[in-house]
């Protein structure tokens, strides 16, 4: 009896246990969910870019930019949401597997009870409990049958209400289960459905890179005006970095900036701005222009318009100025790490000014899809952005 008990108390801790595990399948399922929500939030910023410029005959190259972050993303939510199905269908399983041994383990219990009373009915005492209580011998073996039958009824009463709650709440989780895979399911259909229209967008592009193509002597021009513009904007990030890193040595206050380095580490920085990475850091493939490459000091930012640009951490402004090609930039001094925002039409803080993370710096312009040109540097190392921001 003993022993029974023990194996029985030993079932319910695995039965706890694995829903404990489907606990956490919840969870992992919470997290694609809101993956896929802020996905979904991105094809939304670049279908209003696209939309906003389709007007414009003549094709640029963000709008290429714009339809190939429109077909990455789109192959990341369908992705995402089959990765959502794949979690349903192994926590159905899991379910289905705890739904049959409970099962076999309720009719165990009841085989146990049956044989318990074909037992007594053998001994000629099955008429009823009580029968078999006064055909004891002495009152002491009477009230030692009545305690045993009063104990056995219990314990099995007690272990099939449990039994048959936890069948029933699995039973439930697998119908919740089933629901959402049917939702996902949906979403897949018509994520799918989107992507048909996405392959208008592939031609699309397929004829804007044709124009980009024909163009390609404006485009080696304007190539050549903003390499000038970005060595320019470098120069005057390095004069600003350098003067403050001659001050710190001048009066010997590093240790005072320690704090502030502290704070910064990778994948903990603010983003500057709401939008989608139309530039990569380092030397990039021209889109259109064969064996031409682009170098980014930084990463371009491709946001709403008149998207306001906030700083990524703690910091003091100690630099304001205006590039040609980069209109207004703001660089902000992080202890030995320094942010630097560009193509600001308009900007809100003044030079010494003592910023807190998220706090806003400026506007950019309310063209239909505005950039903003972020860098990140460490002392006079240009770091890339894409590693320090969450």
């Amino acid at each position: 009896m003993r022993r029974f008990s023990f194996c029985l108390q030993l079932f319910l801790i695995f039965i706890l246990c694995t829903l404990h595990v489907a606990e956490g399948t919840t969870q992992s399922r919470k997290q694609l969910e809101e993956e896929r929500l802020k996905i979904i939030e991105q094809i939304e910023q670049t279908t209003q870019n696209l939309e906003a410029t389709k007007s414009n005959k003549k094709a640029t190259l963000n709008d290429l930019k714009a339809i190939e972050n429109q077909i990455k993303s789109r192959k990341q939510l369908i992705a995402n949401i089959q990765e959502q199905i794949k979690n349903a269908d192994r926590a159905i399983a899991t379910n289905d597997v705890k739904i049959d041994s409970l099962n076999k383990d309720l009719l165990q219990l009841d085989n146990q009870y049956k044989q318990l009373a074909k037992n007594m009915y053998l001994r000629e005492m099955a008429s009823n409990k009580w029968a078999y209580i006064f055909s004891a011998s002495s009152v002491n073996d009477a009230f030692l049958r009545w305690r045993y039958s009063k104990q056995y009824e219990e314990f099995a009463s007690k272990k099939t209400n449990q039994f048959t709650t936890l069948r029933s709440n699995i039973n439930s989780k697998t119908n919740s289960i089933i629901e959402e895979k049917k939702y996902v399911e949906v979403l897949l259909i018509d994520e799918k459905n989107n992507y048909k229209q996405l392959e208008k967008d592939l031609k699309k592009k397929d004829e804007i890179l044709v124009q980009l193509q024909k163009e390609e002597s404006t485009l080696r021009k304007n190539l050549t005006q903003q390499k000038r513009n970005r060595e320019r904007l470098n120069k005057e990030i390095e004069k600003i970095i350098l003067a403050e890193l001659s001050k710190a040595k001048k009066k010997r206050s590093e240790s005072s900036n320690s704090a502030a380095s502290a704070s910064i580490r990778k994948k903990n920085l603010l983003w500057p701005a709401q939008g989608y990475v139309s530039g990569k850091f380092g030397n990039q493939q021209h889109p259109t222009l064969k064996n031409v490459k682009i170098n980014n000091n930084g990463i371009d930012i491709t946001c709403k318009k008149s998207a306001s640009v906030t700083v990524v951490a703690d910091g003091i402004v100690i630099g304001i100025t205006e590039i040609p090609g980069y209109d207004n930039m703001v660089i902000v001094q992080h202890g030995e790490y320094y942010s630097v925002y560009s193509k600001l039409a308009k900007v809100d803080v003044k030079k010494q000014a003592k910023l807190k993370a998220g706090q806003t710096l400026g506007r950019l312009d309310n063209s239909p899809a505005p950039e903003l040109h972020f860098e990140f540097w460490h002392g006079k190392k240009k770091l890339n952005p894409q590693q320090w921001l969450k």
